[in-house]
């Protein structure tokens, strides 16, 4: 997953929701279900639902992480499960920006 972002989508759905998104204070913009935060210095953006957060830093590198990203703290579910399970996040996730993209 970690290649399939596209970091133009990405940078586009942030300028959407902040022009187009309600204002929450020092938590950013929100637009439907996704929220847009800003570092102060602008050197990273942050896009996050319940489940996923996308961190978007300088030089185009960006990072995952999932709500249920320790896999010592899953019960009852196996390596092979958690990393199916980040992937499925993972991948619903992005479908959300790429729609939210392309209705705005």
């Amino acid at each position: 997953m970690r290649n399939s972002a596209d970091v133009r989508t990405l940078l586009s759905v942030c300028e959407k929701i902040k022009s187009l998104g309600q204002d929450i204070g020092n938590k950013g913009c929100k637009l439907e279900d996704i929220t847009c935060q800003e570092s102060y210095d602008g050197y990273s953006i942050t896009l996050a639902d319940d489940a996923v957060s996308l961190d978007i830093n300088f030089h185009n590198t960006y990072h995952f992480h999932t709500a249920n990203e320790d896999p010592d703290t899953i019960i009852n579910q196996t390596t092979t499960d958690f990393h199916s399970n980040n992937e499925t996040q993972i991948h619903t996730f992005m479908k959300k920006l790429v729609d939210l993209d392309h209705r705005y």
